[in-house]
């Protein structure tokens, strides 16, 4: 057969559901697409895979009929991890910023098997397995991958990073050394942790998150150290406080007062520490109940509810709030985004 490029673009999401009695199996923990259905529909499908959990790009897949495609992934707040194993194909991004939010990410890659290309601000690095680059998700960028190929990729804010990381933009799409010192112990954790993502608790992934994040920005090379200590004790009560928000995040009672009370520390410090996500802590608020409601309202398993019992579900009292919120923040109106989830 020969290679033939079918290119496919569209605006991303965040979260999907497989047709009902398709070859194609999608969870809040895998995705994957197999063997049976056409394959248009199994690249189709798999190019929304990639728009709706990474970013907004151009996907360029050969037309075989072995076409494949996997995603075992778990996120928390702080980043997302993937393992991807898929057939060769090519990845462009064209735009010169972020469309939204999901997508203001540093993208850790850790090669597994197979070969990968990355090109971004005119350097280019290839992977073999056992190697490590990152790239900046928001700028033009170009991927390459061979014939059946595996990888971690570690999705990080991109505050995150530039707040650790002297100069991350000079660090894109360039080599890193895996094969000894701590470069070589950040590649055994982001394994390790990849293949046990699926057996730990939410607490336990963000500890294990902090631990990646740092191990990643100590490979990248010069972190900064002015005010470790008091950056992050601030880090550790940010997380403490988004563990509990996320905790109570269905009391509809839950706002500043409430946090202040519970975790002993002014409304006021509180908004200064999400300052540094570019936040507060109400939009935050409003924001994770957002995604709960996106993920129940995408899932066939909850269409028994109606999207007025979802919001009520995760906090919202006031429906007319909620859709303007919704349609705000996600383009479309709470039915039209339950549509689209339910015919994939």
């Amino acid at each position: 057969m020969s290679k033939q490029l079918t290119d496919f673009a569209a605006n991303r999401g965040e979260q999907g559901a497989a047709p009902s009695g398709s070859p194609f199996e999608w969870n809040s923990s895998s995705i994957e697409v197999s063997a049976g259905g056409s394959i248009s529909q199994r690249i189709d499908f798999w190019r929304e895979i990639i728009l709706r959990l990474f970013a907004d790009v151009q996907i360029s897949a050969v037309q075989r009929a072995d076409f494949f495609g996997k995603v075992r992934q778990r996120k928390c707040d702080k980043l997302r991890m993937s393992e991807i194993h898929a057939a060769e194909q090519a990845v462009n991004r064209r735009y010169r910023q972020a469309r939204s939010e999901y997508e203001d990410k540093y993208f850790a890659v850790l090669m597994l098997e197979g070969t990968q290309s990355v090109e971004q601000d005119g350097n280019i690095v290839a992977l073999r397995p056992g190697e490590f680059a990152i790239y900046d998700a928001t700028r033009p960028h170009h991927l390459h991958f061979g014939q059946s190929w595996r990888e971690i990729v570690v999705s990080i804010p991109r505050t995150t990073l530039n707040q650790l990381v002297v100069g991350m933009e000079t660090r894109t799409a360039s080599p890193m050394n895996t094969s000894h010192g701590v470069g070589n112990v950040m590649r055994a954790f982001l394994e390790g942790m990849s293949s046990q993502i699926g057996h730990v608790t939410e607490d336990e992934m963000l500890r294990l998150s902090d631990t990646a994040i740092t191990l990643i920005a100590m490979t990248l090379g010069n972190l900064q150290r002015n005010d470790i200590a008091q950056s992050r004790l601030k880090t550790l009560t940010l997380m403490r406080v988004k563990t509990f928000v996320l905790e109570h995040l269905r009391d509809p009672e839950l706002n500043p007062h409430m946090v202040e009370r519970a975790m002993g520390i002014s409304s006021r410090y509180v908004n200064k520490l999400f300052e540094a996500d570019c936040t507060s802590l109400m939009r935050y608020i409003w924001r994770m109940r957002l995604e709960r409601c996106s993920e129940e309202l995408a899932n066939p398993h909850f269409s028994i509810l109606r999207v007025s019992d979802v919001a009520l579900r995760w906090g919202f009292n006031d429906m007319s709030h909620f859709s303007r919120a919704f349609k705000e923040r996600f383009n479309v109106s709470p039915s039209e985004w339950r549509n689209k989830g339910v015919q994939g």
